[in-house]
């Protein structure tokens, strides 16, 4: 077999070649993520940030070493991947919402607002101090939505917390359009007033995580949706 000939100099213009080698670090990345997902899928592992989790630092916090974590999990990779885990099933934090009740506000519209303004609160804060709250989790669980695409074990709890999610709105909606003499439009039903009320929340919240939060754009949206999805009974 002949040798195989070194390739020549490229011949693009240097912008361009530059434009060409990034879209193919793009595409390496992506090839990554979905090789670290199939592998997630087979075994435990940790991906993202959790993968640089270091058990000397965090036991360090705790006036330990590292050998306490080796302890309890057995190994730097079994804590990574129980935070992980943890992390991505963060379905007790919604049991605990607790929504404006219908009946301390004069009208529908005043109750709406309230919602929206209290779920602007409850989500990140550009520029917050990192704590382990629902608002940290959510941004930290953004790191792992790529893996989603191709890892049952990432999408399945995230999918498993937003259906739990939506049902609390689905009682919280429900019972206000009762306490206030409403009732969905035709064609509309819980399921989809909670479920725009939910990815409108989310959609607020990413820009949140790059902008000073504004309850504003929430309370004027969540009041378009409410009204677009109700009216009186």
């Amino acid at each position: 077999m002949a040798p195989k000939r070194p390739a020549g100099r490229s011949t693009l213009p240097r912008d361009e070649a530059r434009g060409r080698y990034v879209e193919m670090g793009q595409l390496a990345a992506l090839q990554q993520i979905k090789r670290d997902s199939e592998a997630l899928d087979r075994r435990s592992i940790a991906v993202g940030p959790f993968a640089r989790l270091d058990a000397n630092d965090v036991a360090e916090r705790d006036g330990k070493t590292r050998g306490v974590i080796s302890h309890l999990f057995g190994s730097q990779s079994a804590f990574q991947v129980e935070t992980m885990a943890r992390a991505l099933d963060a379905g007790d934090w919604i049991e605990q919402l607790e929504f404006p009740a219908p009946a301390d506000h004069p009208d529908a519209g005043a109750w709406v607002e309230a919602l929206f303004a209290a779920e602007s609160a409850r989500g990140p804060q550009r520029g917050a101090r990192p704590k382990v709250d629902y608002a940290a989790l959510w941004a930290l669980w953004l790191s792992t939505v790529p893996y989603g695409l191709w890892s049952e074990r990432v999408s399945k709890p995230s999918m498993e917390e937003q259906g739990q999610w939506i049902e609390r709105l689905e009682r919280e909606f429900g019972a206000a359009i009762e306490h206030f003499g409403l009732r969905l439009r035709e064609g509309v039903t819980l399921t989809d007033l909670a479920g725009a009320a939910s990815s409108l929340i989310e959609g607020a919240w990413l820009n949140q995580c790059l902008t000073p939060p504004d309850d504003t754009f929430l309370r004027r949206s969540g009041r378009l949706l409410w009204n677009g999805a109700t009216e009186p009974a």
